[in-house]
């Protein structure tokens, strides 16, 4: 059997599904994770067994190695039942997650003594920039025309457009929604609420509100639904194949980039993050604190959500052009100069200037 998981012969690694199978649920079950991440490692796995099988002579080298990280960094088609798909490009994290899986793999194998080293111990992840400057948020009237672009005729339209307005409103990252289930909504105090299992939890221990329209949406969809029980994922797979399953973390990125693209935002900083990013954008937008926007984000430093503060206030500046009319001495107009004014002002100077010219305005 020992052959069948790693050939230390000249064969390259060949991924016979019945032994990938066996080899990966002892693999998996060593692992102190969730089923969904084991799921996670089993994608990760046989992308690499499949890439092995094609491009290596033998038992993988640290050279190897590199080149499959090379191969991830780089556009290539995406893998289907039906063979070679669209050209894809792996973000930094998803190559990441990748190369994680093949290490942790190759490192259990030399732990159960099914091979002599660890060849990708040595190789170094993607780097990943974490100030969220890659992503954009969406702007008011673009998430609008997001939302209005989705025909809710269709179960997966009323899908789609459920998560997100849940996410547009409620921050929530694409692995909470991955791992909502029916019963984690609920309501607290008045206010419908859905409990979330982030990052590093074991459980949903923490709630977000869930604002009415959000609420409707998501019932509107559930109605389409045939399997509804509290244990069922709040958001499942419209296909015939696998439909009412879980949907992954990729799947969900897939539909949302897609309705982006319909609605004619064809961007690469645009993604199911950006979702996220433009929930708390629109906080800060709407008047909300950093530490209001911090709770909605659930950051654990306001140092992150600070970040957030500064892109918007960089985007609302025009210094450019400021530097422009001062050198040409060009006059600057009266709402530009009574944006500036106000933005010199402190909060509450900035409250009765605002109070005042409502009042000259009615």
């Amino acid at each position: 059997m020992n052959n069948a998981i790693i050939s230390t012969s000249s064969a390259a690694i060949q991924p016979a599904q019945p032994a990938l199978s066996y080899i990966f649920d002892r693999f998996a079950a060593t692992l102190p994770v969730h089923d969904i991440t084991r799921k996670s490692y089993a994608v990760a796995l046989s992308c690499f067994f499949d890439w092995a099988y094609e491009n290596c002579a033998g038992f993988p080298t640290d050279e190897d190695i590199k080149r499959y990280k090379d191969w991830l960094e780089t556009p290539h088609p995406r893998r289907t039942a039906a063979g070679p798909g669209e050209i894809i490009k792996f973000t930094a994290d998803t190559q990441n997650r990748y190369m994680r899986a093949v290490k942790r793999f190759f490192s259990w194998a030399v732990d159960k003594h099914l091979c002599q080293e660890n060849p990708a111990k040595s190789i170094p992840g993607a780097t990943v920039r974490r100030d969220n400057t890659k992503r954009n948020a969406f702007e008011k009237e673009q998430f609008l025309q997001l939302l209005n672009s989705i025909d809710r005729s269709t179960d997966k339209g009323k899908r789609d457009y459920a998560i997100i307005l849940l996410t547009g409103t409620a921050g929530l990252r694409c692995i909470e929604i991955q791992r909502a289930t029916i019963g984690n909504l609920e309501t607290l105090a008045g206010n419908h609420v859905l409990y979330v299992q982030g990052k590093g939890h074991d459980e949903a221990d923490d709630y977000q509100k869930v604002i009415p329209a959000a609420y409707d949406a998501i019932m509107d969809y559930l109605a389409t639904r045939k399997h509804t029980s509290k244990d069922s994922a709040l958001f499942a797979s419209v296909g015939n194949r696998s439909k009412e399953q879980p949907m992954t973390e990729p799947a969900i990125s897939a539909c949302i980039k897609e309705r982006m693209r319909a609605a004619g935002f064809d961007s690469h900083k645009l993604t199911m993050h950006s979702l996220r990013h433009s929930a708390v954008t629109f906080s800060l937008e709407a008047g909300a604190t950093i530490q209001e926007a911090q709770a909605l984000a659930r950051h654990a430093s306001p140092e992150t959500t600070m970040i957030y503060s500064h892109n918007l206030k960089k985007k609302n500046t025009h210094t450019e052009q400021r530097i422009y009319d001062y050198l040409f001495d060009i006059e600057q107009d009266a709402p530009t100069q009574a944006a500036d004014l106000l933005r010199r002002m402190p909060a509450d100077k900035q409250k009765k200037a605002l109070d005042l010219l409502k009042a000259l305005a009615e």
